[in-house]
């Protein structure tokens, strides 16, 4: 042999020895597979608050590195936050050799195979202060015997026993004992992947309780969201940061998270971002930036989960476009359920909106406020000074959408509106023109819209001034006929006031007492409104225009009658016994005097 051979075959001899040494020292020092074993569980019990069993087939191996692999059973954890129970087939633990030869039990690594998880029932309210989860959450990070867990295709059931979430594959790291956490991993909830990422920092302690530093992004279909601040665990567990959370749906994440809505177009591409604050189960946005279905808002929003969730806020659009929310008429037309799009029967809420701009079908409203408050789908909503084809509109508007046949009433006001460019958004070609007002108490109820049209109820009483309306009344005294079918285009009548009293009953409106002073005289009628099937049905006594006659001689008089009935957009109008000057409807039979409606 040479020499220069002889250190390599000591050193080789040496090793040798060493490794005959430590398989045969260590599992005298550390003890058998048995010992080992119970020494594992009762340090995993003693972190965890549970019965912590590790089940056959049990394999231990000292060398490299020292690890204990089979069956894992953990029940009735009473130091873990929100997990009641794990089991797992197959689990492999890595064990720090120099912390069992120094008598203590540190596990490098925990890796579990297929693991079924079992949270724990709601905790009661009046847990002692070292069982809330805020305490459990530090005393696990800062006191864990555990540096790493890894879990493979887990599995997640609520304590009932129904499954919440499976294929869970993420990696925790809380191995410098400081209380920090990385967490990386994916899981399937309810049939959509959710992939997370958590990074906190070192478990700080202040006069205000501790903290931690910490980053939270949450990726799937239904939604992201990213979270960066601070994590508080004085006086219950809460979050203190910036927050920006996306949804393309919010329909389709409402319906994920649990909530039964009906689908829609509404409710797209929701935005919201700005500073948060978490308590409990608040989620308060300060002074947050808000986009829905395209509209922008600024403001304050606050959601309390729960059973019932609930909103509060104070936001402030530059522009709303309320269509989206609305429905369509065909919709309407086919007898579909109303109101399909309304979250508030399945929220509560306490609103304050207001807007520079509002839009609804294509009727521009202008600038307004409004508020609206809801519980257990009942809904009320006040009006306050809203821009309506120049004038304004105020009022209360409530629904009731607890059952399934809805219930709506409104009393408010219209004033100084003007009247054509309200008609028109309505594809109303009538050229009445005037400055108008309104006040209304009407109620309704029923399922759909055709239901709720029918249901109308109430008082209306209107006024105007200063108008005309498309009808050539001087001609129609004088015998003479009318330029066109319906209402005239070309001679008009003016009038410098316009009153009417008139009640809503079964999707009719029937208008008793109607009066217009016109230069030549006045126009004294009563008559009617289908709403469902916009059409007419009126009788006018007209006063001389060469002699006028004030109102209260009209009842002493017999002025001619002029009648107007059929189609709202196209009636026939006539004088009593003369030929029709329309082609809206049939002429009636000379000699008959048409009867008001009562």
């Amino acid at each position: 042999m040479k020499p220069r051979q002889r250190p390599w075959k000591w050193l080789l001899l040496g090793l040798a020895v060493f490794l005959l040494v430590g398989f045969v020292v260590v599992p005298r020092l550390i003890g058998t597979s048995s010992d080992l074993r119970d020494r594992v569980a009762a340090a995993l019990s003693a972190w965890t608050g549970a019965t912590v069993t590790l089940t056959e087939p049990l394999t231990v191996r000292y060398f490299p590195p020292l690890s204990l692999r089979g069956g894992f059973v953990l029940t009735n954890a009473t130091k873990l936050p929100w997990v009641s129970s794990i089991a797992a087939r197959d689990v492999k633990m890595s064990l720090n050799l120099s912390d069992l030869l120094m008598g203590r039990v540190k596990i490098e690594a925990l890796r579990l195979g297929r693991p079924t998880i079992t949270l724990k029932a709601d905790a009661p309210p009046t847990a002692p202060v070292d069982q809330t989860a805020e305490a459990l959450v530090t005393n696990g990070l800062t006191a864990a015997p555990i540096g790493v867990v890894r879990i493979r295709h887990g599995t997640v059931r609520t304590a009932s026993g129904e499954r919440v979430a499976r294929d869970l594959d993420a990696r925790f790291d809380a191995s410098d004992g400081t209380g920090s956490l990385t967490a990386l991993g994916s899981v399937t909830f309810r049939g959509e992947t959710v992939r997370f990422a958590i990074n906190s920092g070192k478990i700080s302690e202040s006069e205000e309780g501790q903290s931690a530093p910490v980053t939270l992004t949450l990726t799937s279909a239904p939604v992201t969201a990213k979270f960066s601040g601070t994590a508080r665990f004085a006086d219950g567990f809460g979050l203190d940061g910036d927050m920006r959370a996306e949804m393309g749906d919010a329909r389709h994440f409402l319906n994920w998270v649990g909530m039964d809505l009906p689908e829609g177009e509404s409710l797209k591409n929701l935005t919201a971002e700005g500073p948060v604050h978490w308590a409990g189960t608040t989620l308060i946005f300060d002074d947050g930036a808000f986009s829905l279905d395209g509209n922008a808002a600024v403001g304050l929003l606050a959601i309390t989960t729960g059973m019932r969730p609930r909103v509060e806020g104070t936001l402030a659009f530059e522009r709303l476009v309320l269509d989206p929310y609305l429905g369509t008429g065909d919709t309407a037309a086919i007898g579909e359920p109303l109101f399909d799009w309304a979250l508030l029967k399945h929220f509560d809420a306490d609103l304050r909106l207001s807007a520079a701009d509002i839009e609804a079908s294509s009727l521009e409203l202008g600038s307004g406020g409004l508020t609206i408050t809801a519980k257990n789908g009942a809904i009320s909503s006040e009006v306050g000074e809203l821009d309506l084809c120049g004038g304004q509109m105020a009022g209360r508007v409530g629904l009731d959408l607890s059952g399934p046949r809805i219930k709506a009433s409104f009393a408010g006001n219209l004033s100084d509106v003007a009247i054509e460019t309200c008609l028109k958004p309505f594809a109303l070609d009538i050229p009445v023109k005037g400055t108008g007002g309104m006040k209304a108490d009407v109620s309704t109820g029923g399922r759909t819209v055709d239901e709720l049209i029918r249901g109308l109820a109430g008082d209306l009483k209107m006024t105007a001034q200063d108008g005309a309306v498309p009808i050539d009344f001087p001609q129609l005294i004088a015998g003479s006929a009318v330029d066109g079918p319906g209402w005239s285009r070309e001679t008009v009548t003016p009038f410098d006031s316009l009153n009417a009293d008139c009640r809503l009953s079964a999707g009719h409106i029937w208008c008793q007492v109607f009066t217009m002073q016109t230069p030549r005289g006045v126009v004294s009628g009563s008559g009617g409104v289908d709403v469902g099937k916009q059409t007419l049905d009126w009788d006018f006594l007209i006063a001389n225009p060469v002699a006028p006659l004030n109102a209260s001689q009209l009842v002493m008089e017999t002025p001619p009658r002029v009648t107007i009935r059929g189609p709202l957009t196209q009636p026939l109008i006539q004088r009593a016994n003369r030929p029709a000057l329309g082609d809206g409807s049939t002429q009636s039979r000379p000699g008959t005097v048409p009867v008001s409606p009562h």
